[in-house]
């Protein structure tokens, strides 16, 4: 009952703040501006956020090309019955598996220092770094896109969010 009465609640919120960001002028004129104008802003979106999945994409394979470690076949089976699905027909799978896998794990603060040292044009640190902004470039594009696209309302909650991740994200990295 807790559970219900707090999705009410939220659904509720969210309908107030939707009337309340249509009556923000600004915010109005903006979302008639992008209705009658899409174009550029539409490609610019959809362009950032392409280039950040070909950089995950780019990245992903590079690491794995160069320092991935090849699985073994128990390894490849163990990974197989784990990711898949439960199945509805009992199947085994015979023959040769092959596969390759990498992992890495790095701090804020390892972050900061190979960049400040200069170290991050490595081939350690070089997929770290693009990967990063790859991410940059995904978020502000996805985001971007329904800022783009959206009712006032979505306006709010897609700067909002963007806004929030970027302080958050940069505070962590000045503690480091």
């Amino acid at each position: 009952m807790k559970s219900l009465l707090r999705t009410f609640l939220l659904i509720v919120l969210i309908f107030v703040l939707a009337v309340i960001a249509e009556q923000i002028t600004p915010l109005r004129q903006l979302t008639d501006y992008f209705k009658q104008n899409p174009q550029p802003y539409k490609a610019i979106t959809i362009g950032a956020s392409a280039i950040g999945w070909i950089l995950v994409a780019g990245v992903i394979a590079y690491v794995v090309w160069t320092q991935g470690k090849p699985m073994t076949d128990d390894e490849a089976l163990k990974f197989m019955e784990d990711s898949a699905s439960p199945p509805t027909i009992q199947h085994r799978f015979m023959g040769k598996v092959k596969g390759s896998e990498f992992r890495t794990e790095v701090t804020f603060k390892e972050i900061k220092e190979a960049w400040q040292s200069g170290n991050w044009n490595n081939s350690e640190w070089l997929p770290i770094l693009l990967g990063l902004l790859a991410m940059i470039f995904i978020a502000f594009g996805m985001f971007g896109f329904f800022f783009v696209i959206g009712a006032p309302i979505v306006k709010l909650v897609c700067s909002g969010a963007l806004f929030y991740a970027v302080i958050r994200t940069a505070w962590a990295f000045w503690q480091a």
